[in-house]
């Protein structure tokens, strides 16, 4: 396994975790990375639709006006484009705070992506490559509202 950054805080996350889970079950890990996985996927869905009101209960109201205007700004042609065909590749908790004052419970988590090399985006650029093709990252914000994790940011 390749040390990084990123593996560091994934081990730190899980120690953290695993003190947490024992206090409330709301933070087992897999129930997290799983609700990840099915954000993932209505994002996608909702992004190439171009109908943002289908993942409004799998977001906070701030996240979800954000969201709302990314699709409004790009369109259903370029999202549909530029979506229809990324991948998951992987998915960690890299962060993990508990409530304090007024901050409620929450959790980071890296999601590692990748476009799949389709028809379609190799019709335009006839030098593309699946070795080409590098993964991206985004960082997910998630909060807690009574016992399901909502989306908030992502970056």
């Amino acid at each position: 396994m390749k040390l990084s950054w990123d593996s560091i805080k994934i081990s730190i996350a899980g120690a953290r975790l695993s003190h947490l889970v024992q206090k409330d079950k709301v933070w087992d890990y897999g129930s997290m990375i799983e609700q990840v996985k099915t954000v993932f996927m209505q994002m996608q869905k909702a992004r190439n639709c171009g109908d943002a009101e289908t993942v409004k209960k799998y977001m906070t109201l701030m996240g979800y006006h954000e969201f709302k205007k990314q699709i409004q700004l790009t369109g259903v042609r370029d999202n549909h484009d530029k979506y229809m065909n990324t991948q998951l590749i992987e998915v960690g908790i890299v962060d993990v705070h508990s409530q304090k004052k007024s901050r409620p419970d929450s959790f980071k988590a890296l999601l590692k992506e990748k476009q799949a090399l389709t028809e379609a985006n190799t019709r335009f650029d006839a030098t593309t490559t699946k070795q080409k093709r590098k993964p991206f990252e985004e960082y997910w914000l998630f909060v807690r509202q009574g016992d399901w994790w909502v989306l908030d940011e992502m970056k």
